[in-house]
């Protein structure tokens, strides 16, 4: 049995998400609070698996609680509830499971608690291979954990320390070198490979000598941050340790290699700002850029056969022209649904958006698929 406590303002959203809960089975809710302080204060005896959180909260931001709250109950996974989308990268940095956008499906709930159940698990096997590595090696005081670093590379590459303040670089070539190290997901990558992507127009001496002033800068300001042995070096190559770092990367392709659940489009448009390194626009990060994003509008032009939620299904239309504006498909699509709805002006903006990008950009004339 999930044992959870629920923490929202509003009294009728803490009903409804206890009856849902309560639909679903085999979770226990514990306690509701309309206050932070008051399930820190009400906290002895209780030791919740699972945190409903609202982010808009009367005293405190739900994402600045969620520090208060792992502090009191440290073995509990946040899930935010809310009903402001704009927050969603905000609460992947908090290491939350889940992110429920009001008024919550059920079916979204149900997908939270059985990732819910998955991480446990893996948590479990984990703690049993410890325990077997310990019996063999004797024993041993297990190693703190440790908190990661945050690393933000769509639309723009932004890292954070284990506090959230951003880390500043100390040149262009030190941010794109952890950027290309991380890119190769802890690969050992030769030197002359670094040099050749990073420092293609200069000679051999000259990239060389920058390519030690560069590693030396990277290194510097990771054991600045408390990560002194996070590169790693021998035999000409060098790598990164990625355990000790959290990305939107990372969670972006979890959720497109879950066997697309749309459950999960929320989450996706949300973590999806912008293109991979996007900004930066490293020509060495071109493969897994034009991959990613292949993969994004595959998945979204799945979702949006089968969304059951209206305004989900625009937005993922709408996502879909922002990927991909020379696809006549996406407007005919997204103007159709408009009109289902009875927006007719809504959809009669999109034909001419369309008309005049394919006439302006393309020198094509298109004609309205929706319309006699």
């Amino acid at each position: 049995m999930v044992r959870a406590i629920l923490i929202d303002d509003e009294e009728i959203a803490l009903d409804v998400m206890e009856i849902l809960l309560q639909e679903i089975g085999g979770v226990e809710v514990l306690g509701k609070f309309s206050l932070v302080s008051d399930a820190i204060a009400q906290a002895d005896g209780m030791l919740p698996d699972l945190i409903f959180l609202d982010i808009e909260m009367p005293e405190t931001n739900g994402l600045a609680a969620a520090a208060k709250l792992l502090g009191r109950f440290p073995d509990a996974d946040i899930v935010y509830v809310t009903a402001h989308s704009q927050y969603a990268v905000d609460a992947f940095d908090t290491k939350a499971i889940g992110y429920l956008l009001k008024p919550v499906a059920k079916n979204r709930l149900v997908a939270t608690l059985e990732r819910h159940a998955e991480l446990r698990e893996k948590a479990a096997r984990r703690v049993r291979a410890g325990s077997l590595t310990s019996g063999q090696a004797g024993a041993q005081s297990p190693e703190p954990s440790r908190r990661t670093l945050s690393l933000k590379l769509l639309e723009s590459m932004e890292l954070y320390d284990a506090d959230g303040r951003l880390i500043t670089w100390r040149t262009k070539k030190t941010k794109e070198m952890f950027c290309y190290l991380w890119h190769h997901g802890g690969t050992p990558v030769y030197r002359y490979r670094i040099l050749e992507h990073l420092w293609p127009e200069l000679d051999a001496e000259r990239a060389q000598a920058l390519f030690h002033t560069t590693m030396y800068y990277v290194r510097h300001m990771l054991k600045s941050a408390g990560y002194p042995e996070m590169i790693g070096s021998g035999d000409e190559r060098y790598w990164m340790r990625t355990d000790e770092v959290t990305c939107d990367v990372t969670r972006l392709e979890a959720l497109i290699g879950t066997g697309s659940l749309a459950s999960d489009a929320e989450e996706l448009l949300s973590l999806y700002r912008g293109d991979y390194c996007e900004t930066e626009n490293y020509g060495w990060a071109n493969s897994r850029r034009y991959e990613l994003r292949a993969a994004v509008i595959r998945h979204l032009e799945q979702w949006t056969e089968h969304a059951a939620d209206d305004s989900l299904k625009e937005r993922m239309l709408r996502k879909l022209i922002e990927l991909n504006p020379y696809e006549e498909k996406y407007y005919d699509r997204l103007a159709l649904h408009l009109t289902f709805l009875g927006d007719t002006a809504a959809a009669d903006k999109v034909i001419f958006v369309k008309k005049t990008a394919f006439r302006t950009d393309l020198g094509l004339n298109v004609v309205d698929n929706n319309r006699d």
